[in-house]
Parts: structure tokens; C-alpha cells; sequence
């Protein structure tokens, strides 16, 4: 006995999905890869540029220092180098400490 289901599809046409999910990503990649996505781009990068020298500066370095990030090997030596050295700032609180004395 077989049963034939008139108007019921047997499989499920995604075309029109598949297309209109490629269209919405092809818009956004057009969009981020052009102008406006550059931009933004750079806006972040100057964003964090001048927050690491403002960084480096508070430590008691030039802020010329973060020029160093950008060579492969040297940026990790010179963290390492920043992360366990004394900073400058700290040697002058440190004398600045020593020279005048605090009696109650």
C-alpha cells in the first residue's frame, strides 16, 4: 500500500536562503574592506599607540620606546626587560623618600 502525499514538498528548497545570506556577508566584507572599514582601522591603531607611550611615559621612559614593538625579537626582549627592571619612576620615588624624613 503506498501512500502518495500530493503538495508536500520532499525536500526544502534553501536557495533563496543560501543567497540571501551570501548577499548580506558580501555587503559587509565590501563594507569593512572598504573606506570606512580602513578608517576604522587606523583609528584603533592610534587609539592603542598612544595609550602604550602614554604607558611607557608613566614608567619614566620615552615614549620613543614603543617604536621597539614593532622589531620581532627586540619587543619581547625589551618587555622582559621593562617587566623586571626598575623604572626609572620608582628609583626617583625611592630617593626622593630617602632625602626627606617623615616624623610625626
Amino acid at each position: 500500500m503506498d501512500m502518495v502525499l500530493t503538495g508536500v514538498p520532499t525536500a526544502i528548497d534553501t536557495s533563496d536562503v543560501t543567497e540571501t545570506a551570501t548577499e548580506t556577508a558580501t555587503e559587509w566584507t565590501d563594507w569593512l574592506a572598504g573606506g570606512v572599514g580602513l578608517a576604522v582601522l587606523i583609528a584603533v591603531y592610534v587609539v592603542m599607540l598612544v595609550a602604550y607611550v602614554r604607558i611607557i611615559q608613566k614608567a619614566g621612559y620615552s615614549g620613543w620606546w614603543v617604536l621597539v614593538g614593532l622589531v620581532p625579537v627586540l619587543n619581547v626582549v625589551m618587555f622582559l626587560v621593562f617587566a623586571f627592571s626598575r623604572w626609572p619612576v620608582l628609583r626617583e620615588n625611592e630617593r626622593l623618600r630617602s632625602l626627606t624624613r617623615y616624623e610625626p
